[in-house]
């Protein structure tokens, strides 16, 4: 997802995790989505600089779940308390400032290697599931940077589904194609196998991560390799 604004970030106070846990507990059975959201909405929070929010987390032993991707991140930390029963985490969804020039150039790649990755798909226009492009999705006042798979040819620009949807863009469903013009194009991958290739904002994001985070991340995404 796209995020322009300043580096502040909240911190919850108790942390976000603490909340979920003690209300867990108290219910006696899995929280819904419903009930993380609400948690997370009502939770008494306050506005710090990124820097100093690692360091609250330092301070504290443990990194607290991120807001945006409360659902995820609260499944991801059942599992790791050994919580019961297990439940699908779902997607999660990478904020990233579209102003950093490493980010930018993340784009330029992937428009310069276009014609790599239109070589890559059937040219009787039949989408390939494992092609995916990226791109802008708007939706009111929210924005998204979103991944769509089973991409094909239309003449000059392509077309692909949307496969994951955040809550942030109500409009949109998963399963429907859409037509995405050459010029919004931010990225391309195709995953063969394990092996990745293109996926320059993947690539981005995972420079940024420590080794057990990009452990994660592989599996997440299912690479073995990168092209």
């Amino acid at each position: 997802m796209n995020s322009d604004t300043d580096d502040l970030v909240p911190v919850f106070m108790p942390a976000l995790v603490v909340l979920l846990v003690h209300a867990e507990d108290k219910k006696g059975t899995p929280l819904t989505r419903d009930e993380v959201h609400a948690i997370r909405d009502s939770g008494a929070c306050i506005m710090m600089e990124a820097d100093d929010a690692r360091k609250m987390d330092d301070s504290r032993g443990y990194r607290d779940i991120d807001p945006e991707n409360c659902w995820h991140d609260w499944q991801m930390a059942r599992r790791d308390m050994g919580r019961k029963p297990d439940i699908d985490p779902g997607p999660r969804f990478d904020h990233v400032r579209s102003g950093d020039p490493a980010y930018q150039q993340t784009i330029l790649d992937a428009q310069e290697s276009i014609e790599r990755f239109r070589a890559m798909l059937p040219s009787d226009g039949t989408p390939r599931p494992d092609a995916l492009i990226k791109t802008k999705l708007v939706d009111g006042d929210n924005s998204a940077f979103m991944w769509l798979n089973n991409t094909a040819t239309e003449g000059d620009n392509f077309t692909a589904e949307l496969f994951e949807v955040p809550d942030t863009l109500p409009n949109y469903t998963t399963g429907i194609r859409h037509v995405v013009i050459l010029e919004e194009l931010m990225d391309w991958m195709v995953n063969e196998n394990g092996r990745l290739t293109g996926g320059f904002s993947l690539r981005y994001n995972r420079a940024r991560m420590s080794d057990a985070e990009k452990l994660d991340f592989d599996r997440h995404i299912g690479v073995t390799e990168y092209a």
